[in-house]
This record gives C-alpha cells, sequence and structure tokens, in this order.
C-alpha cells in the first residue's frame, strides 16, 4: 500500500489524454496504480477503455479543458459525482504527493506565462533550488524535485483542483475571458481568485480593479501599480520601477529591450514582487533581468522588411491581450490580422483606445463575419478566410506605406478552427514571414 499518496488498491482513470492527461498517466503508473485511460477523441493511448465501468473506478483524474461546473459539466462526470467517485486534476495529484511544495502560483487573464518565466529565470540565475510547470506547458509531474516550484495556474486547473495551497500567489489581472467553460464571468473571478484564497503571501495589482476591490484589507496583501502610485509597494515612475520599502529606484525598465510595453511592466513588478519577499537583494533582481529572454509568440519581433515591422503575438487570445500588443504600437501604422474562434467578447470595450493607429483590419477562421460587423463602421476590414491570405494581403498594401509600419499578428481569439494551438498558429505565421519575398 502506498503510504504516501493514493493508496494502492485504488483504480484510476484518466479522462482526457492530452499533456496534462498523459503525464499524470505516466506519474501514477510508476508509482505502481491500477490505471485507465479514457479520450473522447483519441484511441492511440495505453490501458484504453472505451467505455467507462463505473463501478470499479475509485478515482478520475480529469484535463483542465473538461468542464466540471454546474450545468456545464461534463455527463461523465456527472454520472462520477452521482457514484461518488472522487474527480481530481492533475495538479491535486502532484500537491497529494508532495504535500509540502512551496509552490509560487501565477494567474491572470493575460501576461501568466511571461510572469511564470521571469519569477523562474530570475531564481535560477540566482543559483535557487527552483522548477517551472503547469500551465506553461510543463506538466507538473515532469517538474524535478525543488525547494521551490513556480506554477502558472489555469482557471480550468483552478476551478477543478481541491488540495490548493500556496506559499505566494499573483492574480495579475482579470478580464472576460472562458466564460463558456465557467458559466459566467462571476464563476471565472471566483476560480482566479482561489489563487489568494489559498495563498499565505497575496500580490495584486492596483489597476485590477476587481481584486484590489475584494483584497484590500486582507492580510500579508503586497499591492502593485503600472502608474505613479506610492500607495504601492511597488510602482512604476517615468518607466522606473520604484521600491516603496526601499525608498528608491531600483529598475530601469525602458533598457529591457525584451520586456517592451505596459503590460511588460506589471510583469515585472510581479516577479520583483515575489523575488524580494524570497529573499533575493533588488541589485541581484535588476542584473538577472537583463539576460531574460522573450517566450515565443508574445509580442516577437519576427523580421523587418524595409519600414515594416513583422509581430507575432499568436498567444494574444482575447480582446485585453490584443489592446497591449496595440498599444505597444500606438505611432506606427498597424495592419492587424485578426481571427479564429471567438471569445464571444466585445472587443471594443478593450481596444477602441487604440484603433485610431489601425490602418486596416485582415480577418480570418470562424470570427471573420461577427468582426466585420463590429468593426464595419469603425475602420476598413478584408475577410481572407485564412491567416496565410491574411499575411499576404496585409502585406501587399503595408508596402505602400512610407513611415513606421506593423504587421500584427494578434488574433483576440483562440486557435482552434484552423490550428492545433496558438503555438502553430505563431509557428506558420514566423515561417511564412521569413519566406517573404
Amino acid at each position: 500500500m502506498e503510504t504516501l499518496g493514493i493508496p494502492l488498491s485504488k483504480n484510476i482513470l484518466i479522462f482526457g489524454y492530452g499533456l496534462s492527461g498523459e503525464s499524470a498517466y505516466k506519474f501514477l503508473k510508476e508509482k505502481g496504480h491500477n490505471v485507465f485511460t479514457f479520450d473522447e477523441s483519441k484511441t492511440d493511448m495505453p490501458d484504453r477503455v472505451s467505455e467507462i465501468d463505473y463501478p470499479i473506478i475509485d478515482i478520475i483524474v480529469k484535463s483542465p479543458s473538461i468542464p466540471c461546473l454546474g450545468n456545464n459539466a461534463h455527463p461523465i462526470l456527472n454520472r462520477a459525482k452521482e457514484q461518488k467517485i472522487k474527480i481530481l486534476s492533475a495538479f491535486d495529484v502532484f500537491k497529494i504527493y508532495n504535500p509540502d511544495a512551496r509552490i509560487i502560483a501565477v494567474t491572470g487573464t493575460n501576461g501568466k506565462s511571461t510572469t511564470t518565466s521571469l519569477i523562474y529565470h530570475i531564481l535560477k540565475k540566482s543559483r535557487r533550488s527552483v522548477e517551472m510547470g503547469g500551465n506553461i506547458g510543463i506538466p507538473y509531474f515532469e517538474a524535478p524535485k525543488a525547494d521551490i516550484y513556480v506554477f502558472e495556474m489555469s482557471s480550468y486547473e483552478l476551478a477543478s483542483s481541491k488540495h490548493l495551497n500556496f506559499e505566494i500567489g499573483c492574480v495579475l489581472n482579470i478580464e472576460p475571458d472562458h466564460i463558456s467553460f465557467h458559466g459566467s464571468f462571476e464563476n471565472y473571478i471566483i476560480a482566479k481568485h482561489l489563487v489568494l484564497d489559498n495563498s499565505k503571501i497575496r500580490i495584486v495589482s492596483f489597476e485590477d480593479y476587481i481584486t484590489m476591490a475584494k483584497y484590500l484589507k486582507s492580510e500579508n496583501l503586497i499591492k502593485v501599480s503600472i502608474n505613479d502610485m506610492p500607495f504601492a509597494n511597488y510602482f512604476i515612475k517615468e518607466g522606473v520601477l520604484i521600491d516603496s520599502y526601499a525608498e528608491r529606484a531600483v529598475i530601469d525598465l525602458t533598457n529591457l529591450p525584451e520586456l517592451k510595453g505596459i503590460h511588460n511592466r506589471q510583469n515585472v513588478l510581479f516577479a520583483y514582487a515575489v523575488c524580494i519577499k524570497l529573499g533575493l537583494q533588488p541589485s541581484e533582481i535588476a542584473r538577472n533581468l537583463q539576460s531574460f529572454k522573450a517566450l515565443p509568440h508574445r509580442m516577437s519581433s519576427v523580421r523587418k522588411i524595409g519600414n515594416i515591422l513583422f509581430v507575432n503575438d499568436s498567444k494574444g487570445t482575447n480582446p485585453s491581450s490584443s489592446a497591449k500588443a496595440l498599444a505597444t504600437f500606438v505611432g506606427y501604422r498597424i495592419f492587424w490580422l485578426v481571427g479564429g474562434r471567438s471569445k464571444k467578447s466585445n472587443p471594443l470595450l478593450s481596444v477602441s483606445s487604440y484603433i485610431d493607429s489601425v490602418c486596416k483590419i485582415y480577418l480570418f477562421g470562424e470570427s471573420e463575419e461577427e468582426f466585420e460587423y463590429i468593426f464595419k463602421d469603425i475602420v476598413k476590414t478584408t475577410r481572407c478566410k485564412t491567416m496565410d491570405i491574411a499575411l499576404n494581403v496585409a502585406y501587399k498594401e503595408a508596402k505602400k506605406e512610407t513611415g513606421p509600419t506593423v504587421i500584427l499578428l494578434s488574433p483576440m481569439c483562440a486557435s482552434f478552427d484552423q490550428f492545433e494551438n496558438f503555438e502553430q498558429r505563431g509557428e506558420r505565421f514566423v515561417e511564412m514571414v521569413l519566406n517573404l519575398k
């Protein structure tokens, strides 16, 4: 019998055999468990069952993206609840086997991956025992043993988990997203706030009014701001990070070319706050930031042809994220590539302040008609069906410009209508740009 973790007498079903499910299967199998796999869209899996024999299943470990809430819950999970079968997330299993793990949890609508990577990079360069994983694409079980884990936590995983316990919790920002999974924006907010509800130390942003209103008077709260706001513990003044505790400027953010844009200033603030709390010195953090390399598909400059800059922001999968991309290029002539599977939120609430810089929007994918209707009286649009066509048409028209010009892929949409994920979409964009004459 397993003395630490799940008893070996239990039968475990992995429901959903994606990256997370496959990793959970391998981990539990190596622990000696009797494990089955089930996926409605895959057949090439070890220990696969075509039908679920509920009476013999003790535990289901579900994929994060499988709905589990209220009326939106998957029928298999509803049936499991009726049978009183325990339903766990992959994170739950990790925490059961690592109950004392010190975890830095990072969540938010935008910026999670960059902030997670920044914290990990700074700590690693300072020779701390640290590993990174979670929603950033590295399954929990594939992170080697370490003193500190930095995990990117999605709202899916948070809503699915029961064993949440963090050393430090960060909520970067909250904008409407993933409503179809959670059922409402209110439920999405509740899921994000689970990070703070289950953390010893909480870090929030003054610009996130929803979160600040709830946690302003809570204990062990650290506040950051991208504006000159002395009430914050760490804030930005004229492009410089100010540490209110040290009462001095500590990092000139204008000297970080890999971290351009207002959104990255927020990412740096959260990373700085975490690392200070873990005992690093301001000078050490500033030095380590210099060697950070931006993550792919997030505001990545691909190539410049004449006066035209090509930027891959395939990770811009919602209006709020794309608004930050547009803000970075105010002053440019922007030729904007938009499309995919819509998040069904009004983009004008986020992007209207920057739309004057957009010369034209090139639409592709499932959302063409939706966005054409939204933008038709505001900016010129062209329906292109595919991203490949959108890029070629945009390049042909952008070549007529003489001033600073950018062709920006920041789709405001999920990729699943024409691509497997945002990475594949971004890689295709980069490939095409590099092959342009």
